[in-house]
């Protein structure tokens, strides 16, 4: 009897023992399973203000980086750029450097890289779904813009979609109305048509007033208000570095709760060229990530405009 007590009792102390093991490994377990998205944490974890760090800062410093304006922050990535420091960086680098600008910074670094002034050249191709159909070919548009007054042409080239259409629009002449021709060179629909009418959404949800680029910074101020109201950040969702066509671009993406009025898409993304201060692109898709809209900006130029530029019987143009 003695030792069945002695027997019942090693029993009883070897199953305490496995019990004890088993927890320490669930808890091993448990914190590894926590441990595994870190980098994640980290990434998101805002960078710590160093303000005796700050006055120095040139963007080598996160935590100096951090304690500055948004307007120095911006300025600052832009002399980056300028001096080819922020190209070398590796991509974790950049990406911290990013993570670490506030979201008023990334509006005014857009609108750095869209020029300070108000008149100026683009090219862009760009497709956009309309009517729930994806364009098979892009189109390929040369614009002049000038912001104040806001005036506008747009040329689309023979390489893209639309080849040959033309528009003009002047708020000092008709601010309701654009003048254009469509049908490429047979000009099969001429004339003057609302700018908010039914004919100008045919080919596109943007009013001829979106083609002005202050449209993507005032679009990035709205999102960052409405993110605000939500109670959310306004921060990029995701920071990435990647290369598209032998360039390497900085792309910025904010996943939203949903699309118009409150946000342009339920996900929106920027990219920047890490070698010269330009936007690259805006791409706008739904939930699952299938596109609503691509713009790729192949240039954009300070211009300084005549009046004969926004004028349809400038000799170059195709109005009649």
């Amino acid at each position: 009897m003695r030792g069945n007590r002695h027997s019942g009792s090693r029993i009883k102390s070897d199953r305490g023992f496995i019990a004890v093991v088993a927890m320490c490994v669930a808890l091993l377990v448990s914190l590894t399973a926590r441990a595994a998205p870190a980098d994640e944490v980290l990434r998101a974890a805002p960078v710590p203000c160093n303000d005796e760090a700050a006055s120095g800062a040139n963007g080598g410093d996160l935590a100096g980086f951090a304690c500055l304006s948004a307007g120095e922050q911006a300025n600052v990535i832009r002399e980056r750029i300028d001096d080819g420091t922020l190209g070398a960086m590796p991509d974790s680098r950049v990406i911290a450097l990013i993570d670490a600008m506030k979201p008023e910074a990334i509006v005014a670094y857009t609108r750095v890289t869209i020029g300070a002034g108000s008149s100026y050249e683009y090219w862009m191709r760009r497709r956009e779904r309309v009517n729930g159909k994806w364009p098979t070919q892009a189109d390929h548009m040369e614009v002049y813009c000038q912001d104040s007054p806001q005036r506008v042409y747009v040329k689309w080239l023979p390489d893209g979609a639309h080849a040959g259409q033309e528009i003009i629009y002047d708020e000092t002449r008709d601010p309701t109305r654009f003048l254009g021709h469509f049908g490429g060179a047979w000009h099969f629909l001429s004339g003057r048509f609302q700018v908010d009418g039914t004919f100008a959404r045919t080919q596109s949800r943007h009013s001829v007033r979106d083609l002005d680029l202050q449209f993507v910074v005032h679009t990035l101020e709205h999102e960052e208000g409405s993110f605000e109201a939500e109670g959310l950040s306004a921060k990029p969702s995701r920071v990435e570095v990647e290369t598209v066509n032998g360039k390497r671009l900085l792309a910025l993406t904010w996943d939203a709760s949903g699309g118009p009025p409150a946000h342009f898409a339920p996900r929106v993304t920027l990219t920047f060229d890490l070698h010269r201060p330009q936007l690259h692109s805006v791409i706008a898709a739904d939930a699952a990530g299938v596109p609503l809209e691509e713009i790729d900006f192949e240039q954009i130029v300070p211009h300084a405009w005549t009046d004969e530029a926004f004028d349809p019987h400038n000799p170059s143009y195709d109005f009649r």
